[in-house]
């Protein structure tokens, strides 16, 4: 039997029967349970770049800005800001707030997490995505001054997702180790209790900015296996469930039991090692991308919803190549580049995936039985979340699968991804260092859209990835509960609350 007839298994036909009709009794009507499909590393967002600890973190931990959906900004802590030049950004925050434990949010409390951020002790992973700003001046006690070494288009944009604000007493009075697994912040909701391997508890913060949340209590909780996350949907346990596959949406669409809502667009790909070994050849990794029928597996796994990814710049997010084609499928031209680097019986390579994302076996069966077709013999490594991202930091993958989200801003990603001041892990080029600098301290948009043309061109012939596709990210919803996925995929609670009574 292959991959792609299993896609509806003997399993979830089974869950339909499981369907009962017990719901939340053991909690209340005033708590929120969330599912995830593994558990949070950490939950300070300073020190975690994972989606299922930041789903977490963003609930705690509160910004300057909030983030919406076309990549502009809103009000968060800040009540004001402006630019005076080029270089500058003064942001005054909202009169009275405090965060959980009672400290003042404060100018000085904004300037001390800039600080943070950008500490060697930190190690903070969105340090990169901050390190255009060199200085935060205090002017008063709630005016806070930004200066940039030049122009820094994405600014409000980044930092209204990668830059907390905590409280500085509280926060230096403990370990980073410590304020990661029990982090204060200002968000809507503070941490009430967390042990590893077990719920995380958070309550409603009466003095939220946006006014009290709808929910007394979300508790998020870990079931990694699928199956199982369906079950407690199914059964009641659960209120919004994420990690749904294309097989678990029919089967809850089909129950009546819930409702089913896109979030961010996710874009899996093929991360290459282009410093050694075959694929540091441009021709292999030109051919490896011939060699993929990712249009195939985009059909038989995720129902063809979604679009080809042509190159590393989603076709939904500003300034992509919109002229750009996905490799086409083709042997015969996968083979000839493979010939053509000296390679013309293949080689054999590792193609490691973290186990915590939705189908990602069976795309990486898929990936492997496509490329085994051009000689390239692929071992495949499924690992857990945590050492799949050690050995990716130690540069250790040959070929890996992770994604990204198809975000509006291209600085987000791309800049993280293929800047070398940034990670530096698989991939390394000056001239596309010199584009993304050059595109993120460019303040005309029209202008911005050229550079990121030119980047999403270059990165296409030079494939550092398997480009794949673009495909919803879905999420399960209980009848009881309102809530609409957010473009850019984080479990926000503050935006559910119970649905309105029939």
């Amino acid at each position: 039997m292959t991959i792609f007839s299993r896609l509806v298994g003997a399993t979830f036909v089974a869950l339909v029967a499981l369907a009962g009709g017990a719901a939340y009794a053991e909690d209340g009507p005033g708590t929120l349970i969330v599912v995830q499909s593994a558990e949070p590393v950490g939950l300070d967002a300073m020190q975690n770049n994972l989606q299922h600890s930041l789903n977490v973190a963003f609930n705690i931990e509160d910004r300057l800005f909030e983030p919406l959906e076309d990549g502009s900004v809103a009000p968060g802590l800040s009540a004001s800001w402006e630019f005076p030049d080029d270089t500058t950004l003064v942001v005054k925050l909202k009169p009275g707030l405090t965060f959980h434990n009672g400290e003042p949010v404060n100018a000085e409390a904004v300037r001390y997490s800039y600080e943070r951020l950008l500490s060697a002790d930190l190690a903070s992973p969105h340090a990169g995505r901050m390190q255009q700003i060199e200085a935060v001046s205090v002017i008063d006690d709630l005016t806070v001054e930004f200066k940039t070494k030049a122009p820094f288009a994405p600014i409000l944009h980044l930092m209204s997702y990668y830059f907390p604000i905590v409280p500085p007493v509280a926060t230096a009075a403990v370990t980073k180790d410590e304020f990661n697994q029990a982090p204060i912040g200002a968000g809507p909701y503070k941490l009430e209790s967390w042990t590893r391997g077990g719920d995380i508890v958070l309550t409603a913060f009466d003095g939220y900015w946006a006014g009290r949340p709808a929910y007394d209590k979300v508790i998020f909780r870990t079931i990694p296996e699928e199956s199982a996350r369906v079950a407690s949907f199914l059964t009641g346990e659960s209120h919004i469930i994420e990690g749904v596959s294309v097989r678990s949406q029919a089967t809850i669409d089909k129950s009546g039991k819930g409702t089913l809502t896109d979030s961010m667009g996710v874009m899996p790909y093929v991360g290459l090692n282009t410093l050694k070994g075959p694929l540091a050849d441009q021709r292999v990794r030109q051919a490896v991308n011939y060699g993929v029928n990712r249009a195939l597996i985009k059909a038989a796994l995720f129902n063809d919803r979604g679009m080809l990814a042509a190159g590393p710049i989603s076709p939904r997010t500003f300034g992509a190549d919109l002229a750009l084609e996905a490799y086409p499928y083709d042997v015969e031209k996968a083979k000839a580049l493979l010939a053509e680097a000296g390679l013309p019986d293949g080689f054999e390579t590792k193609l490691s995936y973290p186990t915590n994302m939705t189908q990602v076996q069976e795309q990486a069966q898929a990936i492997a039985a496509d490329l085994d077709k051009i000689g390239v013999k692929v071992t495949l490594e499924p690992l857990d979340r945590a050492v799949m991202w050690e050995k990716y930091k130690n540069k250790e993958h040959e070929m890996y699968i992770y994604w990204w989200d198809d975000n509006p801003e291209p600085d987000r990603y791309v800049y993280s991804l293929f800047n070398s001041n940034s990670r530096d892990y698989y991939y390394n080029n000056a001239e596309t260092d010199a584009l993304l600098d050059k595109g993120r301290s460019t303040l005309n948009r029209d202008e911005r859209a050229k550079i990121y043309g030119e980047i999403d061109r270059k990165l296409y012939e030079e494939a550092p990835w398997i480009f794949l596709y673009i495909i919803p990210e879905t999420y399960a919803v209980a009848p009881s509960v309102d809530y609409v996925g957010r473009r850019d995929g984080f479990l926000l609670a503050q935006f559910a609350k119970p649905a309105a009574a029939n």
